[in-house]
């Protein structure tokens, strides 16, 4: 009978130890697929949250090549030289588009003479004149060197005017007065930091005409206009 006892008793802690064996084997199966999905999915959570960085990267280019100046100041460094100097007031209306208004004046002082011994003598000459006028340009072209179209209309009221092979000056009487047209092609090259330097060539075409109690006149001239301005971009 303690045979019989002790060999059920064997046989059940046998029966347990292999019940508890095959527990141990079936959790070690399972475990190794829950710790490799676990890290799968938190990339993909970091690679949805890290996707939106190259769009805050596009936004800060476009903002910074955007910017620039919008009012430039300059001079006609060509017409300096040839006593008909004007100032440009530039605008730029986009990135394309450029519109500038244009002011000139010439001072003609009194002249004077003193002869020998004697008293000095004034030619009450002296003159002012003055040019207004507006001027536009459309780039064309901005990958190397930027390239324009455009034109000019500037009015001016001219001291003196040779009209019918006579020299006419200007007077209460007799009025004056010069249109020039031009229509040119530009090339503008950055020397520094918002400093432009801009030449232009293209037809110049300049009206004139005299007015005065006796009559009428006027003439049509047809040239090469040539111009070199120096602009500067302050904001």
């Amino acid at each position: 009978m303690k045979k019989i006892f002790l060999s059920a008793v064997i046989a059940m802690a046998l029966c347990s130890y292999g019940y508890a064996q095959d527990e141990e084997e079936y959790e070690e199966e399972e475990a190794p697929a829950q710790v490799t999905k676990a890290p799968a999915y938190e990339e993909e959570e970091e690679e949805e949250e890290a996707a939106p960085a190259p769009k805050k990267a596009e936004k800060k280019k476009e903002k910074k090549s955007s910017g620039g100046a919008f009012f430039g100041a300059g001079v006609d460094v060509g017409g300096l030289l040839n006593n008909a100097g004007n100032i440009r007031l530039v605008f730029k209306l986009n990135e394309n588009m450029e519109l500038s208004a244009i002011l000139g004046m010439y001072h003609h002082g009194e002249s004077s003479y003193t002869p020998n011994g004697g008293q000095e003598q004034k030619g009450k000459d002296n003159y002012t004149e003055l040019s207004v006028g507006a001027g536009f340009d459309f780039f064309i072209k901005k990958d190397f060197l930027p390239v324009s179209v455009g034109g000019e209309f500037i009015y001016t009221s001219p001291q003196t005017l040779n009209v019918a092979g006579q020299a006419v000056t200007a007077s209460n009487d007799i009025d004056l007065m010069q249109i020039q047209i031009n229509l040119l092609l530009g090339a503008h090259a950055e020397l520094v930091n918002n400093l432009f330097l801009t030449g232009k060539i293209g037809l110049g075409i300049g009206y004139f005409s005299e007015s005065d109690p006796a009559g009428e006149g006027s003439f049509l001239d047809f040239a090469l206009a040539t111009k070199v301005y120096l602009t500067w971009f302050m904001f």
